[in-house]
């Protein structure tokens, strides 16, 4: 019977403990993504709740640009988002209405910020490359992209509330920091290939994507100022 060392033990123990790790990781994640996050839409519909942007902005110029930027980000995730939830993905998806039609990821995020008051041009900031649409809105920006995964999401963590946006290999989406969890929300090919909101931590699309820049833009006092005017 062929002989086998203890270094060479070690060295596969080493290899195994790892790899049983990743496995469990991502049945974990595939677990959680196949049981999607149930939101209850808004007593309100769309068009109303858009209507009520005017009155934020009102709101929000007599806070401080810190309390206004939590707040803009709340309303996007609270009032916005649970419409779009379940709308259906696609390449080609441009529609302006949620539950209507279908939506690619970098046009979700263009259209919910043209919703939430943003002067945007929708159509041409949907179709640039991702990081090109951070800069356009904002200087506070970081790349994780040579952080672990558990760094990534800890740093973000740390930067506490507000609502950011995300650039991936081929892709981008939103992160909602509400103080306690961090939250994805895109329009994904994976998983139900619709518009989700999921727990950043247990995001496969997040997780295996090498590339990552955030732009913070609720806390980039700049980006509120140009957006209450």
């Amino acid at each position: 019977m062929k002989c086998i060392s203890r270094v060479h033990l070690t060295s596969m123990k080493s290899i195994a403990i790892p790899i049983v790790s990743l496995l469990l990781y991502v049945g974990a994640v595939k677990a959680i993504e196949n049981s999607s996050l149930r939101i209850l839409k808004p007593d309100k519909n769309y068009i109303k709740t858009k209507s009520e942007v005017d009155q934020l902005k009102k709101s929000c110029r007599k806070m401080s640009t810190q309390k206004a930027g939590e707040t803009f980000a709340a309303f996007i995730d609270k009032q916005l988002v649970p419409h779009w939830i379940g709308t259906p993905w696609d390449y080609n998806g441009i529609t302006q209405t949620p539950g209507k039609g279908k939506i690619a990821c970098g046009y979700f995020v263009t259209t919910v910020l043209r919703d939430a008051g943003v002067r945007i041009n929708r159509v041409k900031m949907a179709q640039c490359a991702s990081e090109t649409m951070i800069n356009s809105l904002t200087k506070n920006k970081v790349n994780y992209s040579s952080l672990s995964f558990n760094e990534f999401i800890n740093k973000v963590k740390a930067k506490g509330k507000g609502l950011s946006i995300i650039g991936l290999d081929n892709h981008t989406g939103f992160l909602y920091n509400d103080g306690k969890e961090l939250w994805f929300i895109h329009s994904s090919v994976a998983g139900t290939r619709a518009v989700a909101k999921e727990k950043a931590r247990a995001s496969s699309v997040l997780y295996y994507s090498n590339y990552k820049v955030v732009g913070f833009i609720s806390q980039d006092a700049n980006f509120i100022k140009r957006w209450l005017k």
